[in-house]
């Protein structure tokens, strides 16, 4: 019944999102650039449940030639659409990794890879983003988290972790995301920036509102996705410092991390629905240094428990982006 609640409101989102939706090109010359993310709760001195992350984001005008991007929403009177690809794996494990046998009532082992392909339309008038995604991969052993983990371990000197053997079953990924963004307060220091996204498919099922705050000196995130490169030739300035706080609220249907695949029910061990935690909050904060084309973030994300026995999770994270 969840389930069927969450795609009505994503078919309601569509509806909504209809009125500034248009199949026109931009002229606007874009930016390119190469986006190297990682996450580990390595930096907060944990191993549990969200331990890492990796994701490489490639943003080109030529991916729109991809039969994907058919599936993918243009604003009307787009200022510029930025498409992309991102490769991403995450792993998670249980809050200890040191149980030998199945750790019941706590997060099962698993982890994802997934390619992805992504539009951001952007209205810089409007100051209004409108993010769509299609993402296809897997879930379980073939996303080679096990063995990842466990080679950092023989290379840290660290304990092996115990209790891969329990992991969820192969399964497919195959997600959809919308995401609307709406500049509130925007001025050359400070910019408050209100967002709402919906997943749906069999990864994810959720919806999620928030708020996005940026302070300090940077290129308004409406122009260009607040990338340097061609702002840099109308401003004096080469360098760019600020800090960017996060904060969502979200309400969950479904979480094959947790609950599952979706198609897949050979699972050795999953956690029921009714042990999900359907509401969660989350928060990130991280600085953000620029000089011409290149930019480094570095921050700390939390996350409430996500279900009913878990405990609050942090981690951190590091990005590197390049354009050209």
């Amino acid at each position: 019944m969840k389930k069927v609640l969450v795609l009505v409101y994503c078919c309601f989102s569509f509806c909504m999102f209809s009125q500034l939706i248009s199949a026109a090109d931009s002229s606007t010359q874009l930016e390119n650039y190469i986006r190297f993310n990682y996450e580990n709760d390595f930096f907060t001195a944990t191993d549990r449940y969200y331990t890492q992350g990796l994701q490489l984001t490639v943003i080109h005008p030529f991916i729109k030639y991809s039969p994907v991007s058919k599936t993918l929403i243009r604003l009307k009177q787009a200022t510029s659409n930025y498409y992309g690809a991102t490769l991403e794996q995450n792993c998670f494990t249980p809050v200890s990794i040191r149980h030998e046998e199945i750790f019941y009532n706590e997060r099962p082992f698993t982890g994802t890879f997934s390619l992805a392909h992504q539009l951001t339309s952007l209205n810089f008038n409007k100051q209004i983003a409108l993010k769509t995604q299609l993402e296809i991969g897997g879930i379980g052993k073939c996303a080679r988290c096990e063995d990842e983990q466990k080679a950092i371990h023989r290379a840290l000197l660290n304990i092996q972790p115990q209790g891969w053997e329990y992991q969820l079953s192969n399964d497919v990924i195959l997600n959809y995301k919308i995401g609307l963004e709406k500049g509130i307060i925007n001025t050359n220091y400070f910019q408050t920036i209100a967002q709402t996204t919906v997943r749906f498919g069999s990864l994810y099922n959720d919806v999620s509102a928030g708020l996005n705050v940026r302070v300090g000196l940077f290129t308004n995130y409406f122009k260009n996705l607040g990338l340097e490169k061609n702002y840099l030739k109308t401003t004096a300035s080469k360098y760019k410092i600020y800090v960017v706080v996060k904060s969502n609220a979200k309400a969950v249907a479904y979480n094959a991390t947790l609950q599952g695949g979706a198609f897949n029910n050979s699972n050795v061990y999953t956690l029921n629905a009714n042990q999900i935690s359907r509401l969660a909050y989350d928060a990130s904060a991280y600085i953000v240094l620029a000089y011409k084309h290149f930019s480094l973030e570095y921050g700390y994300a939390y996350i409430t428990k996500e279900f009913e026995n878990g405990v609050d999770h942090g981690w951190g994270k590091c990005t590197i982006i390049s354009n050209f």
